[in-house]
């Protein structure tokens, strides 16, 4: 056996640890709704589901996308700051973390409920969700989901209000983390109150903490990357009438943080920036869901509006001082800031079967309409004195002579995006001999998208520009629509050996939208860029088992999948720093995925879980760039080969109600490439990484007091690598994990 399976084996993630209940010695059912028919048995359902219990995240005082990911061999997360993140399943990626790009759509959705969430580049991080579950669902989602499920799904699926009883808790954790780390704490309350018997109540949560800073900024010698959030969540359920259930939430977020970014060429965890880079994310989310006994079937409707600001500000000392003063020191403290502010109303209606009987159905629509309006510019003090000497140019003024934003501003820009989207969905399950379920699903779609560009500055005026002359007067505009429609189907069949035992076999189809692309300049970049690109889609071809074993003791579940990617959203990147998107190419991903239980005893239990996954270009991908070109067999970026996770518990049953609970958890991930070539450039290696985590928890009554670590053998490092393309610049630049952190939880439930 190969090194590499036995470290997918003996240091794999375990999801479905999540299920094991310590009380008994069996393994407990987990119901999901990811059909969208109702509640099912998880072991039920033919497709790869992973289920996490919001405790395997909160007892190690964790539970963002990069924790959840660490528990999902299939699911892989680039992260660079609070909410600046990119999540990749089953090897299906050609890009990473862009976020001036307002065109990269997503291949994973991001839903809280019934609300879809998601941005490409930019999955809001929310700790206030009061979650009862997180499912995981790998592989195209498209028929169910809609266009941003084209490689998976995350839903998190959160607690509701309950009626007639006043209950809630309280917790507290403080740790400190190692190296130019320091104190955080966190605290967390959630209470449910009744407002009127068997008719109203409400559920209210709200969460603060301050992370610290770990990367050193050697200009100053401080820490530049602390994060504040405060968070905040009501929820409210009404019983209208006995047919009729009302659930309403509202999210609030406001979290500040900065960039986890060091350079290779310095000392670990050091950067250095003349400026201070900061991001901030402000969020509200609404929700209003209607839930009606229509007789012959459900009715569900779903309303949500999403209200998002982002700031993010990143350092552009290097490549100010490279492209407009030729590397001639010193260097120029220029700031690259990019704001979003995003709206978004969503509408789904849907009618969903009865329990009972053979068939079980699903049909609906769904409706959104959408803006975002992106603003970046690269504010530089001093900018304006230095090219006038610099060019001879007396008494230039970058907004008067180049029409940038402000003085001292050497690229202005503004790309505002209008999008609508229909579709109609169905999907029906039909048992056959009470052993034979057949699945056949149909999502119709339609989406178009309005786009509206203008660039101004030194850097945005490029209309008539050539690499020696660089500035003009006329700004960069461009104006422009796209349309897609189509249909997308889902197959399924699954064959109950027992009630124990489900083979299963599925071919989905999954899609993603097209788009518009930003103007290139071709006197300056040499390229005629199209000024749009098509959608894209996949099918994937999927087999798998699901088992319980030794009377629910033990769970196995195995999966292989074959998926054919083909009109490829190709990103390529120019050398005069433009970029644009093309279709070009095919992919094929080719994976096996394995996820396991063990219930040891009533007080014992471990699980392993491991993927394998080859995605790769099928033929030469010619972009028209030959330095571009995709070579035949060239493996994606950003997704690793292997990856798995063992879990373990054990609890010590004391007198009365006390307990001491066992937990840790061991993760690895396999190395990736931040491109598919070297000659391609922009190709630096993510390193593989090892994360343990490991917690003791007391619990007495209705109190538990913890002690936890998190990346205890600082074994996992860098989420995500950006390529120094710049003489100048010390190296690439790294986005590192926090390292070790070691703390204690204190919980009290009323």
């Amino acid at each position: 056996m190969s090194k590499q399976w036995i470290a997918v084996l003996s240091a794999g993630a375990l999801a479905v640890a999540h299920a094991q209940d310590n009380a008994s010695d069996k393994i407990e059912k987990v119901e999901v709704t990811a059909t969208r028919t109702g509640a099912v048995d998880v072991q039920q359902v033919p497709a790869a589901i992973t289920v996490i219990k919001p405790d395997n995240l909160t007892k190690y005082g964790q539970g963002n996308l990069s924790d959840i990911a660490n528990l999902v061999p299939a699911m892989t997360v680039q992260e660079q700051g609070p909410g600046v993140n990119n999540i990749t399943m089953r090897g299906l990626v050609v890009r990473g973390i862009v976020p001036s790009e307002v065109q990269d759509a997503s291949l994973v959705a991001v839903y809280i409920d019934e609300m879809p969430v998601t941005l490409k580049s930019s999955n809001p991080d929310l700790k206030v969700l009061d979650l009862e579950r997180i499912e995981v669902l790998q592989g195209p989602q498209g028929t169910l989901f809609g266009a941003g499920s084209m490689a998976g799904t995350v839903r998190q699926i959160t607690q509701k209000p309950e009626f007639n009883d006043f209950f809630g808790s309280v917790e507290a954790v403080g740790s400190r983390t190692s190296g130019f780390g320091g104190n955080n704490h966190n605290f967390r309350g959630t209470v449910n109150v009744p407002v009127k018997d068997d008719t109203l109540a409400l559920r209210i949560t709200g969460y603060t903490g301050n992370d610290s800073g770990y990367v050193r900024n050697e200009v100053n010698g401080k820490t530049i990357n602390a994060v504040s959030t405060n968070q905040g969540r009501v929820a409210a359920r009404l019983r209208a009438t006995p047919d009729l259930l009302i659930d309403a939430s509202v999210i609030a977020s406001n979290v500040k943080g900065g960039i986890n970014d060091a350079y290779s060429g310095l000392a670990p965890y050091t950067t250095n920036s003349l400026i201070d880079q900061t991001s901030k994310d402000n969020l509200q989310l609404y929700n209003l869901t209607l839930n009606y006994d229509a007789g012959f079937a459900n009715f569900v409707s779903s309303s949500s509006y999403l209200d998002r600001d982002t700031r993010y500000v990143n350092s552009g000392q290097y490549k100010a001082t490279a492209f407009i003063f030729s590397g001639q020191l010193p260097l120029i403290a220029s700031s690259y800031v990019i704001g979003n502010e995003i709206k978004d109303f969503a509408q789904e209606f849907r009618f969903q079967s009865k329990p009972g009987g053979p068939l079980k159905w699903t049909a609906g629509a769904f409706f959104e309409s959408g803006k975002r309006n992106l603003r970046q510019d690269q504010p530089t003090p001093g900018f304006d004195a230095r090219f006038a000497a610099t060019h001879s140019f007396p008494g230039y003024n970058s907004q008067l002579n180049d029409n940038a934003f402000t003085a001292d501003d050497y690229f202005s820009g503004t790309q505002n995006i209008k999008s609508r989207e229909a579709a109609l969905f169905a999907e029906a399950t039909y048992t056959v001999w009470e052993k034979l379920d057949l699945t056949a699903g149909l999502r119709l779609f339609r989406g178009t998208q309005d786009f509206d560009l203008k660039f101004s500055g030194l850097f945005g005026n490029l209309v008539n520009s050539t690499p020696s002359a660089p500035q003009s007067s006329q700004p960069e505009v461009s104006t422009s629509s796209e349309t897609s429609k189509g249909a997308n189907p889902r197959f399924a069949a699954a064959y109950r050996i027992d009630p124990e035992h489900t083979v299963y076999a599925s071919a989905g189809k999954g899609f993603r939208y097209g788009g518009n692309n930003q103007p290139v300049p071709y006197a300056f970049c040499g390229v005629n860029a199209p000024s749009t690109f098509s959608p894209d889609s996949l099918w994937n071809f999927e087999v798998g088992s699901k088992n319980t074993l030794l009377d629910r003791r033990v769970v196995l579940n195995a999966s292989a999948y074959l998926i054919n990617w083909k009109d490829v959203q190709v990103f390529d990147k120019l050398p005069c720093t433009y970029y644009f998107t093309q279709n070009a190419g095919k992919i094929r991903s080719e994976g096996v995925e394995l996820e396991s239980a063990f219930k040891l005893s009533r007080q014992a239990s471990i699980g392993v879980s491991a993927s394998y996954n080859h995605a790769y270009a099928v033929d030469t991908v010619v972009t028209g760039i030959a330095a571009q070109n995709i070579p035949a067999d060239a493996r994606v970026p950003y997704s690793p080969k292997f990856a798995g996770v063992i879990t373990a518990n054990y609890s010590i049953p004391l007198a009365g109600a006390e307990e001491i609970a066992l937990s840790a958890n061991f993760a690895h991930r396999g190395e990736s490439y931040t491109n598919f070539a070297a000659s391609q450039g922009s190709y630096s290696r993510i390193p593989s990484s090892n994360t343990l985590n490991a917690t003791i928890v007391y619990k007495t009554g209705k109190y538990e007091f913890g002690l936890f670590g998190t990346n205890l053998t600082n074994g996992a490092k860098i989420s995500d690598v950006t390529t120094n393309t710049i003489a100048i610049q010390p190296g690439d630049n790294l986005y590192m994990i926090r390292p070790r952190t070691v703390g204690l939880r204190a919980k009290a439930r009323f």
